[in-house]
């Protein structure tokens, strides 16, 4: 047994929404409000109602809307977005606004009929702010973990060069080979080799990607990182293979680098 709702329960069910459902036609107008009721996160947005993207919204961001609406009315589908606002970005509240910025999950999607004669999306705009400042702060903390590491194995290759140490590797880079003090030569692909001689020659510090790249595929070969992967993961399971110690370290965003000296002939 089916049950059909009324108008006005339909209204209310929309209107108990805790996030704010926005009714927005192509040209920007607000032709409808519902929900927004939790007011930890929300405003009471009612007075939008009947205004226009430009009449609430510094001009940037209105055109940044407007574009949006156009795009999901072009493609008809459901559209995920994320977008802060600033205090600033409201007209009328320079000085009233919050100063940091409030971040919104947009979820939009087109309608398929008109509201007063124009095409309309329908938006719901969740607060994330929370999580977007949790993932900052993780980020940031990761960055400080990744600066820290680098200056430890910047005094461990500062230190490295001010004695003398003696290597447990040597790297035949003529032959292709990895030979250790005690065991098997290892052999060695030429871009293995290229890349092993290239970590070696910085004595511990960090090289960047894109000068791997760089010296090990000179030219303008836009395949070069992914060339640089291979070879990589390559050479590592070929290391863990030989149950070899000498690794490839990385550090993201950084470079990589040998985790100990190797000579190279």
């Amino acid at each position: 047994m089916s049950t059909s709702l009324s108008v006005e329960q339909l209204h209310s069910i929309l209107a108990s929404f805790p996030d704010p459902v926005f009714l927005l036609t192509r040209s920007g107008r607000y032709a409808a409000i519902y929900g927004g009721t939790d007011s930890r996160y929300y405003h009471d947005g009612s007075g939008l109602v009947g205004k226009h993207l430009h009449d609430v919204l510094k001009p940037d961001k209105a055109d940044w809307f407007l574009a949006e609406i156009a795009k999901v009315l072009e493609l008809r589908g459901m559209h995920i977005l994320e977008y802060g606002l600033d205090g600033s970005d409201v007209l009328g509240l320079d000085d009233l606004g919050p100063s940091d910025t409030i971040w919104f999950e947009g979820r939009v999607q087109a309608l398929d009929f008109l509201i007063d004669e124009e095409e309309a999306v329908l938006w719901v705009a969740s607060n994330i702010t929370d999580r977007i400042n949790i993932e900052m702060e993780l980020s940031d903390a990761m960055r400080q973990e990744r600066e820290a590491i680098d200056v430890l194995w910047r005094r461990i290759a500062s230190a490295r060069s001010n004695k003398k140490v003696i290597a447990r590797w040597t790297l035949d880079v003529a032959q292709s080979r990895l030979i250790p003090a005690q065991g098997e030569p290892i052999a060695l692909t030429g871009n293995e080799a290229h890349l092993l001689n290239c970590l070696a020659e910085s004595e511990g510090a960090l090289v960047s990607k894109e000068r791997l790249c760089a010296r090990m595929f000179p030219g303008t070969d836009p395949k070069s990182p992914e060339r640089l992967t291979v070879t990589l993961s390559r050479l590592r399971k070929k290391l863990a293979r030989h149950q070899c110690d000498l690794v490839v370290r990385s550090v993201f965003g950084k470079g990589f680098a040998l985790t100990e000296d190797v000579r190279i002939l």
